[in-house]
């Protein structure tokens, strides 16, 4: 096998605003063997490392028919794309005498959980398949409306303060998804239906790339469910701490994504105000997008004053802690803290104790590491201005010097072949984790989700009798 980089020179033109880079990074999955993968992003930008198979081999693809027989297929291409292979079964399949119509074939299943995955992104290029026998899934014809039983539950990837993150597969199309499961009793309880259905209802009116998309919601007795886009590449946090701190070109490539999507937010009256690490996840092609929305908040006006408290320590705005009133500017505010920490590894008023933080946050000055560059340090300043009047904002930043250049590199490289989550989450049983890695304004003491995921009734919470959605 003959591993081979394709080079593609990126360029970035001074007008940052239509920032579109190109680069170049390798996916991997095992399958027994190694399966090299080659990746294409169809949109904006284009990110290949392609495996080469040396000339004139040809591989055979083994399909599964019925009664544990198998067709194959003939592989001369290696630039094929995984769209290709399901169409090219289906083509196969309809001159077999089969006991059901090969139109119905939605994707693929085989031993491996990340292949399974590839396999369903229709646009990637074929992984080497060699040796694997993959098994047509079907569309199951499933009666509207959408709920839990549309979903194979794979894996647990995630969990949250009120919430248990899965790795799920649709089996009326066969692409996968992240499902987020809540409790109602403990949302309850917290006196946080409100937040939930804030989150439900700001979901559904956002369409940005740099956004996370909810495809569903729905509940079943004692749980609500949201049906996210699949980010394999996990949570920036995860990332920036492998690799204690990014250079300055990846950390501007990111910050660059999530203003973006900042901007995109007040463009709607949304102001965001939880953005840090954990809640931007990155998506197959190496992109962040944002997630969470449980402390945004729907405003009439930008300029529009709110008291409430929320949030992470590490990330809150001296006029939040103040309570002398928050308004968009806080967004920008965290942009800066998010963009110092990304260079240097940890938020610039980090300390042991709360009390520390806010006594940090409200009189103190940021101190730079000497190898900020001078531009950086500007930057983030003018973005953590504790004047609110004086703080850079909106297209202004945009113009600022350090966000002039070219950005070379693509920020974040991972293999598909693991869940690239905090080992925090990956205890296979249903139960809530008291505790994530930072230091959140309420603690709760968590239950024990003991019940089922699996459950068909539907709820009598008043506060969720319009909790159903499903993207059209």
């Amino acid at each position: 096998m003959i591993h081979k980089e394709i080079p593609f020179k990126e360029t970035l033109k001074s007008s940052v605003p239509i920032l579109k880079p190109k680069f170049s990074s390798i996916h991997r999955t095992q399958n027994d063997e190694e399966i090299n993968e080659n990746i294409e992003n169809s949109e904006h930008q284009l990110e290949l490392f392609r495996s080469l198979t040396t000339k004139n081999v040809i591989n055979v693809i083994r399909v599964q028919t019925v009664n544990d027989r198998w067709i194959g297929i003939q592989l001369k291409d290696p630039y094929v794309t995984c769209g290709w292979l399901l169409s090219e079964v289906i083509r196969k399949f309809s001159q077999l005498e089969l006991n059901y119509d090969p139109f119905n074939i939605v994707g693929f299943k085989t031993n491996n959980i990340h292949l399974d995955y590839q396999l369903s992104c229709l646009h990637l290029l074929l992984p080497n398949l060699n040796g694997v026998l993959l098994i047509p899934q079907l569309r199951q014809g499933l009666k509207e409306p959408i709920n839990i039983d549309w979903f194979e539950i794979i894996k647990k990837i995630g969990a949250g303060s009120f919430s248990v993150v899965y790795l799920v597969r649709n089996k009326e199309n066969g692409q996968f998804y992240a499902m987020k499961v809540t409790d109602k009793q403990l949302m309850a309880e917290n006196e946080k239906e409100d937040l939930v259905n804030k989150e439900r209802q700001i979901l559904t009116k956002l369409n940005h790339k740099r956004i996370i998309t909810l495809h569903a919601a729905f509940q079943s007795k004692s749980k609500l469910y949201f049906i996210f886009d699949y980010c394999p590449g996990g949570e920036l946090y995860y990332h920036l701490r492998n690799q204690k701190r990014f250079n300055e070109d990846q950390a501007k490539w990111i910050f660059v994504q999530i203003l973006d999507a900042i901007q995109y937010l007040h463009s709607n009256n949304i102001i965001y105000r939880d953005l840090k690490p954990e809640n931007i996840l990155i998506d197959l092609d190496g992109y962040p997008k944002l997630i969470d929305f449980g402390l945004s908040k729907i405003v009439e006006s930008q300029e529009d004053l709110n008291f409430s408290f929320c949030g992470s320590f590490e990330y809150m705005a001296p006029e939040m802690i103040s309570l002398k009133g928050h308004n968009y500017t806080i967004d920008y505010y965290q942009l800066g803290i998010l963009l110092y920490e990304m260079v240097a590894g940890i938020p610039p008023f980090y300390a042991k104790t709360r009390q520390e933080m806010i006594k940090n946050i409200l009189s103190k000055q940021i101190h730079f590491p000497k190898f900020f560059s001078k531009n950086l340090v500007d930057l983030i300043s003018h973005l953590c201005n504790k004047n609110v009047d004086e703080r850079l904002c909106g297209k202004k930043i945009l113009q600022h010097p350090w966000l002039q250049g070219f950005i070379r590199k693509m920020p974040i490289k991972y293999k598909i072949d693991s869940f690239h989550i905090d080992k925090l989450f990956m205890d296979q049983l249903t139960k809530d984790i008291e505790s994530g890695p930072r230091c959140i304004v309420e603690e709760i003491n968590l239950q024990t989700m003991a019940q089922s995921i699996k459950e068909e009734d539907w709820c009598s919470f008043e506060k969720f009798q319009t909790f159903y959605y499903k993207k059209q």
